[in-house]
């Protein structure tokens, strides 16, 4: 048998079913297996009959036209899972929120912060993202490698825990932190593969004297702003309420408008006022209460992925770019909620400002217009990044 491993986090969810605040069985087109959709039309007519084929020919759970949950939703749980059991469920259904990746002979199982209760255990858990043996009973039909020719198991686990130890150093700020990494990140990409396994340590502790002087631009919190609304309208998909708030409490703080019509934003005398005094209130005040939250958030973003072998962006320049901009959307939003409020925030106003953006960002179906925009604003020069999280 191969090798098998999952996260803590992983080994500590639990679906909380009825009690979810944004539910995978709304607004989601959940995809259905082909294996799962030719057993529901030779066994359970009724299950094949709540399937329909999308755009693209494959398989989805139909979802109700007034409520946009999925047909099957019922009190708040899945109607499937009730009545026949978590068998009867296709891959999606079934596995979600984890992630399922091969590296070589070896099986990894992580997890998404897309789930609210994903997010709670990786933001406050314990230690979420250690990797511990495991027996999983549950793989998808189709499970991607992402391992290189070049790397063993064993390294490509070290590689991936070089990066996670990264965020843990409680000397620096969680910016730093994603600086070391990223400036780690594009310097293995000029060396071969096999060398990563002693390369990725020895970068991240040198990282600090190859930072390049940040370069800031006035105009990046509501660059942010406006890019987000850019890639929700590309989209083709409405926000769903919780991203709404989180969007709205960042026009408010900022006192910025968006024009979903036609994918603009307003700004006013006040905008750049406003921002410059809500970054001060968060630096004086915020730090020492959020750091830990921002550096779990980074290592779930890489947990997710496990970085730097997988993840949105087709390389490591591409993947960490992308992570840097869900870092100060993140961070933006964060601190637009904490000028709003007044006050900390509860565990709850934080979960749902990073799961909300991240259901969003982190299923995007592809990475093409997201770094279209990162190369107009100069978000992926190393430099610029510095300034986006200054």
């Amino acid at each position: 048998m191969s090798q098998q491993f999952r996260t803590n986090l992983v080994s500590k969810f639990v679906c909380v079913a009825e009690n979810c605040p944004d539910t995978c069985c709304k607004h989601w087109s959940m995809q259905v297996d082909l294996e799962t959709a030719e057993k529901y039309k030779a066994q359970i007519p009724e299950l094949f009959s709540a399937i329909e084929a999308d755009i693209s020919g494959d398989y989805i759970m139909r979802k109700d036209a007034l409520t946009t949950c999925c047909v099957k939703f019922e009190n708040g749980r899945c109607g499937i899972q009730q009545k026949y059991g978590e068998e009867m469920l296709g891959d999606a259904c079934a596995l979600y929120p984890r992630i399922t990746r091969k590296i070589g002979d070896a099986i990894i199982m992580t997890a998404t912060m897309s789930c609210p209760e994903v997010a709670r255990i990786a933001l406050y858990g314990e230690q979420p993202f250690a990797f511990a043996d495991a027996e999983i009973k549950r793989v998808p039909q189709e499970v991607k490698n992402v391992l290189p020719d070049e790397i063993s198991v064993a390294d490509a686990m070290a590689i991936h825990a070089a990066f996670i130890n990264a965020t843990e150093d409680k000397f620096v700020s969680a910016e730093q932190v994603f600086l070391r990494i990223y400036s780690a990140a594009k310097s293995l990409e000029f060396i071969a593969k096999k060398d990563w396994v002693n390369a990725a340590p020895m970068y991240l502790r040198l990282a600090d004297g190859r930072i390049p002087k940040a370069e800031k631009n006035i105009n990046d919190p509501f660059n942010l702003l406006h890019a987000l609304c850019g890639l929700i309208v590309a989209s083709k998909k409405n926000a769903p309420p919780r991203l709404a708030q989180t969007i709205a409490e960042i026009e408010t703080a900022l006192n910025a408008k968006l024009d979903w019509q036609n994918v603009a934003i307003t700004t006013y005398n006040d905008s750049l006022e406003k921002y410059n005094n809500l970054q001060e209130i968060w630096n004086k005040k915020a730090p020492k209460i959020y750091e830990p939250i921002f550096k779990n958030w980074l290592a779930e973003q890489m947990s997710a992925a496990f970085f730097p072998f997988a993840g949105l962006g087709k390389n490591l320049a591409e993947r960490i770019t992308i992570i840097g901009v869900r870092m100060a959307i993140f961070r933006l939003a964060m601190m637009s909620v904490y000028g709003t409020h007044g006050r900390v925030l509860h565990q709850d106003d934080v979960v749902r400002v990073a799961q909300s953006l991240s259901r969003f960002l982190e299923h995007l179906a592809n990475p093409d217009f997201f770094l279209q925009i990162c190369a107009e604003t100069g978000w992926s020069k190393e430099s610029r990044m510095g300034g986006l999280l200054a």
